[in-house]
């Protein structure tokens, strides 16, 4: 298997309409998102934006938008779902809407990568089963806090404040 560059993923970003990510040296194609999964990301972005009137150090970013993370001098490019940043050029949170075509990504080569980018909060949200998980950076390792659903409230560490999962699923 080929080993991509971050030059060969430029070029083939360049000649294809497709958006593509380029991780741990292979190249990703990226599948249209349901109204499902646009869905969520919406209301996670207005939630966060929300949140982030009262921390003006934070400010949301959706996909399409390149986050370049380089991993032993190898760059990495995705389009994570949903970003937080906080005082840093590396998000403080991302958040991921699985699909069938991406869940497996999500949840093991893009988490290998944020964890080792060192980004403190990982969101997989399960839009089928109405589901977040949460991931949080403990000495340089993923630590799994839990599952939360619609009853529940989940802290977003970035912010130091709760917010209610069922407004993830609105809509």
């Amino acid at each position: 298997m080929k080993n991509y560059s971050y030059e060969d993923y430029i070029a083939i970003d360049n000649s294809t309409k497709e958006r593509v990510e380029l991780i741990f040296g292979k190249i990703y194609m990226m599948a249209g998102a349901t109204a499902q999964h646009q869905d969520a990301v919406l209301n996670i972005a207005i939630i966060l934006k929300n949140m982030s009137r009262a921390k003006e150090r934070c400010q949301p970013r959706v996909a399409p938008f390149d986050l370049k993370l380089t991993i032993d001098n190898q760059t990495n490019v995705v389009q994570p779902d949903v970003m937080l940043f906080c005082d840093s050029e590396l998000p403080c949170a991302i958040f991921e809407v699985l699909s069938p075509s991406t869940a497996y990504k999500d949840k093991t080569v893009k988490k290998d990568l944020y964890e080792k980018s060192g980004i403190k909060e990982y969101f997989l949200i399960n839009v089928e089963y109405k589901l977040v998980e949460k991931f949080m950076l403990i000495d340089g390792v993923y630590r799994y806090i839990g599952a939360f659903g619609l009853e529940d409230k989940m802290m977003i560490e970035c912010f130091d404040e709760e917010v209610e999962v069922k407004e993830i699923f609105e809509g």
